[in-house]
């Protein structure tokens, strides 16, 4: 792997060169500190034996997890990373206030000097189960560390990642940081990144229990959550708070019941071979629906991003053409028509691009599970007095009356959705509404079982 070997590399521009591209997340210094102490809590109740590279804040409340997990006896090493400043040697903060200096349990690791690294943080979790990465980068420029040391009110962008690729490629960068010193150790001499290789794919369940460590430990799955006092006003940002959380954590809560049930039956040696076959179907349906789950959410966490590189208003005559043309191929492969009519010269709609095509694409997406087979699928833009609308229209099996109220409810589904067995969570109307309504926008839904669907949304104006 080349890297720059310039004392200026940067952990979270080595990030950004990754591929799939990762989007960062805007939050305070106290969300970054609540997802390492979470994730640190997680590796305890889990009994997870993992090496851990940590570069945090000098505070020991920063470090008073890591050092539960030391004492614990499950920290197979934890690598403290500091700066160096002259001669290789680490800097000296005992004459701060509530300093964390405890130096026998974790072992130093003096980085080289470098205004880059100077702004970062991070907590590496490496293990054969679970690999897992928490950078965060100060967004206030500083030639020197915050005055309390502290990072608060500090906004970071915040990398959070499970991908293996992306996190050999980190630690490969922090290994080029290394100032050699007497205490270096000497496994960290060789060429040898780790003595073991990370898992290759990420373990859902141990990703569904993480998730809901975040959740009963208080922890957002909103990211954007920068005290009011510091976060621009003009930024649209999307908020979910505990009418999304209270069913999502009964979204995951009752698989995990459901998987506990069969794995516990399993052990039975009585049942006979289709019973026991019955019950790892359900393992496995549970454990898809699960992993569903999760993307979902981590769309919706890139959704939730800061939108400041994002355009605030976009023409639709830019954006639905090509978002139609990614599912004709879906839609001839169903024997579905699937056609646009934008008209030109239309006012841009005050709704960020990003925002746009994700509304736009979950609806079209809905439309084409919903659609049999010589359907047709049309999406049309119409000025309206109150604004920009479009729509997207269908010829599929409809909604029942009865459900049209709960249509946007988090991880509700239809009935023609259960008896279809149509897959999904029920969480992409979901993510529609809240984003049309942080747009200012309007989302109406006329539908009649067995004769269709038209779902329209109304945008605003932009005034830009």
């Amino acid at each position: 792997m080349n890297l720059p070997t310039t004392p200026e590399l940067s952990l979270y521009q080595l990030t950004q060169t990754s591929d799939p591209h990762i989007s960062p997340l805007t939050v305070s210094a106290s969300t970054f500190r609540e997802w390492v102490d979470t994730s640190m809590q997680f590796l305890i109740d889990q009994e997870i034996q993992a090496t851990i590279w940590a570069k945090l804040p000098p505070h020991s409340r920063w470090w008073t997890n890591l050092e539960t997990y030391y004492q614990e006896g499950l920290a197979e090493q934890i690598y403290r990373c500091t700066m160096s400043r002259s001669g290789g040697t680490a800097p000296s903060r005992q004459g701060s206030h509530g300093t964390y200096s405890s130096q026998d349990n974790f072992t130093p690791i003096v980085l080289e000097t470098s205004s880059q690294l100077r702004r970062e943080h991070f907590c590496l979790i490496l293990s054969p189960q679970l690999c897992n990465l928490i950078l965060a980068q100060e967004q206030i420029p500083s030639d020197e560390d915050p005055p309390s040391g502290l990072l608060e009110p500090t906004i970071l962008k915040v990398i959070y990642s499970f991908n293996p690729t992306v996190i050999q490629k980190l630690l490969t960068g922090i290994k080029h940081l290394i100032t050699i010193t007497d205490t270096t150790p000497v496994e960290l001499l060789g060429n040898s990144v780790l003595p073991f290789p990370l898992p290759s794919t990420v373990d859902t369940t141990l990703l569904t229990k993480l998730w809901t460590q975040f959740l009963t430990s208080g922890s957002s799955v909103s990211p954007n959550i920068v005290p009011e006092t510091i976060q621009p006003a003009s930024q649209k940002s999307l908020t979910l708070g505990e009418e999304f959380l209270k069913p999502l954590t009964r979204e995951l809560s009752t698989p995990l019941t459901n998987m506990k049930t069969a794995l516990r039956l399993l052990e039975s040696k009585q049942h006979k071979r289709d019973i026991r076959q019955r019950y790892i179907d359900l393992l496995k349906g549970e454990c898809d629906r699960q992993n569903t789950l999760l993307i979902g959410l981590q769309e919706l966490l890139q959704l939730n991003q800061s939108l400041e590189e994002a355009e605030p208003t976009v023409h639709l005559e830019e954006v639905v053409p090509g978002i139609v043309s990614t599912y004709q191929a879906i839609a001839e492969e169903k024997g579905i028509t699937l056609g646009y009519t934008v008209p030109p010269g239309f006012p841009p709609v005050a709704c960020p691009n990003v925002w746009l095509r994700r509304i736009l694409q979950n609806i079209i997406h809905n439309s084409l599970k919903f659609t049999p087979q010589g359907g047709r699928i049309a999406v049309q833009a119409n000025l309206k007095s109150e604004g920009v609308e479009i729509s997207v229209s269908d010829t599929g099996m409809g909604i029942d009356t009865s459900d049209l109220p709960k249509l946007f409810d988090s991880f509700y589904r239809g009935r023609n959705a259960l008896n279809h067995r149509v897959e999904g969570v029920g969480l992409g109307l979901t993510i529609v509404h809240h984003l049309i309504e942080q747009c200012g926008g309007k989302i109406d839904v006329v539908s009649q079982v067995g004769k269709g669907t038209l779902v329209k949304v109304l945008f605003q104006e932009s005034s830009d």
